[in-house]
Parts: structure tokens; sequence; C-alpha cells
């Protein structure tokens, strides 16, 4: 553990004195970093609306991180660093693929043009049932309700009791916090009920601003024309240790079909939805997805990836509007290879 650290502190202080020695790429030899965005937006874009704005990255901020990133590091596409890993054939030094969550509008307006002008690759998981805006992203609705309603306290009865004071925005943070916990760790079903039980003690009738903000087929499709590679993230984004088997074999596997028929290609990744360190992935559920023929899962839990490690249960380094900083963004890139 000692040395561990020393070395975790030295690549630390080589990054901020400007790149990494010569001795911590040895010690990053042969591992690589899976890069975790969900939304590249500002605060006048809809995505806001139902996501935290935490997890969006500027534009601004992901050109400049692209820009570093070419300049830096060895940028694969997931096919290539998955190949890699799985055969034992070596990384290239300081690989790095990049992964986007969920399938909001601005990974097309605003990711896609960015990665294009940088010729750089990326891989967008998809919940499939929301894109085209047919469906609305049940975390999302969530948080449009508690962040827009007008009532001071929200009171809920069936299927589950809650008396939650929203007068401030801690309270609303602090209301959202204690919903979305609670909603991904029961059956699919009481979720539902209690969704519609917040929406309607919130008094939210119109949730129109929330059927824009998602990509529509015809995007995916053109992305995909020029190269992006697209994933399955199932059909609805279920917490999927709670649903029952049968339930999650159908948001697998149905989001795997569904997106094949619209790209006309195979789909050979997988990510797990809603992360929260390793509570969102359980051997079940890996059987499920390594039996639906993909030939990768990411998780949400942090760190590196290298020849060896599960290719069902990847882990990646998740990057968020605090990373809008470089030496920030620098450095917890390295943090994972590492394994601080």
């Amino acid at each position: 553990m000692a040395i561990r650290r020393y070395l975790t502190n030295f690549a630390k202080l080589a990054i901020h004195h400007g790149g990494i020695s010569s001795l911590a790429r040895a010690v990053l030899a042969g591992r690589a970093v899976i890069l975790r965005y969900h939304s590249v937006s500002t605060a006048a874009d809809g995505t806001h609306l139902c996501l935290d704005p935490g997890l969006a990255v500027a534009p601004d901020h992901f050109d400049q991180q692209c820009a570093y990133l070419k300049q830096h590091y060895n940028v694969l596409s997931l096919d290539e660093m998955v190949e890699r890993l799985a055969t034992g054939t070596a990384l290239p030094p300081k690989s790095v693929a990049l992964t986007f969550d969920d399938g909001y509008l601005d990974n097309y307006t605003q990711a896609f043009p960015i990665l294009q002008r940088h010729g750089l690759n990326a891989t967008f998981y998809v919940t499939t049932n929301c894109i085209d805006n047919r469906e609305i992203l049940w975390t999302g609705l969530l948080r449009f309700c508690v962040f827009t309603t007008t009532v001071p306290v929200l009171e809920t009865r069936e299927p589950m009791a809650f008396r939650l004071p929203l007068r401030t925005p801690m309270e609303r943070r602090e209301a959202f916090t204690k919903l979305i916990v609670t909603m991904k760790n029961i059956p699919t079903e009481r979720r539902l009920a209690l969704l519609e039980a917040v929406r309607q003690g919130a008094g939210i009738d119109d949730v129109s601003p929330l059927k824009s903000i998602m990509m529509s087929w015809d995007q995916v499709r053109e992305m995909h024309r020029a190269g992006m590679i697209f994933g399955a993230h199932t059909l609805t984004h279920p917490n999927l240790p709670n649903a029952t088997p049968e339930e999650a074999e159908r948001e697998i596997v149905g989001s795997r079909d569904a997106l094949a028929e619209q790209i006309g290609a195979r789909v050979l990744h997988f990510s797990y939805p809603n992360g929260r360190g390793s509570a969102h992935l359980t051997e079940s559920v890996k059987n499920i997805v390594r039996r639906a023929d993909f030939v990768s899962a990411t998780t949400s839990v942090t760190g590196s990836v290298m020849a060896g490690d599960d290719a069902f249960a990847l882990k990646r380094i998740g990057i968020y509007n605090r990373h809008g900083a470089m030496p920030e963004f620098t450095l917890d890139i390295e943090r994972g290879k590492i394994g601080a």
C-alpha cells in the first residue's frame, strides 16, 4: 500500500508539472482507461431539465478534453480495445476509449461534431425505448418533477409514503436523492407506481419539455454511418438486479434487437444502467448479457482495464462537469490507470 501511495502521488506531481514521467509510463503499461460521459451541454440546453448538471460537460470543455486526449493519448475505438483485451494483444501506451450513456440529443448536436473535428471515435450506449422520445427516461421525469414543481412539500401515500420539503434548493436535492435511491432499489412495477405518485403529488401535468431531449433514430444512423459505435443500454433503464430474470432478459435482449434493426449491424457492446458502485451488477445479470451474444459490457465502477479482466464487468472513469479544469481531468484518468 505504501508503494502504491507513493506511485500515485508521484504520478499526480508529474502530471501537474507537464506530463507523465518515464517511471509513470512504465507503471501504466498494459492498462487502459474507458471514459464514461453522459451529456455535453450547458444550462441553456434541455438536457439539464432531466439530468444532474454535474453529469454534463460543457461543449468547450469537451473540445479541450478531446484535443488533449488526441495529443497525449492513444484513443482507441471500443471495438479495438475490447479485442486487444480479449486476445491479449498489447495495448498501445496510454490507451483510452470514450463512451456515452443514455442517448441524449446533445450527444448528436454537441459531442458528435467535436469528435469528428478531432478525428476521434466514441461508443454511445442508448436506452432504445427513449430514442425518438417515444418514452421519457424515468430518472429524467423524476428530476423534472422534483426540481420544477411549485409545491412546498411533496407528499405521496401509495405505494410508499413520503413527505419531503422542497422549499430550498438543498431540500430539493435531498428529496431527489432520497427518491431516486429508493426507486433504484425496488421492483419495476412499484417504482413506476411511485413515480406516478410523485408526478401527481408535484402537480406536474405538462411533460412536453422532456420530449425533445433524446436522439432520434435518424441521428443514430447518421452517427453510425460516420463510424461511431452504438451499444445497448436496455429498453427503459431499469435497475436490472431488481428486475425479474424474465424482465431483465427482455430489457437486455430487446434493446440489442431494437438497436441492431435500426443500424443494420450486430450490436457488440452493452452498458449496465443505474450505476452506483457495483449495485447495478450481479452475476445473474452478467450471465444474461453473456448469453445475449455481446462481446463486452461496461459498468460504472471506477477503475482501469487490462488483459484478463472480465469483459462483462469493465470498469470506467466517469467524466463530469468538475472536469472542466484540465488538471482534474488528467489526474482522474491517471488515477484510474494506477488503481488509486
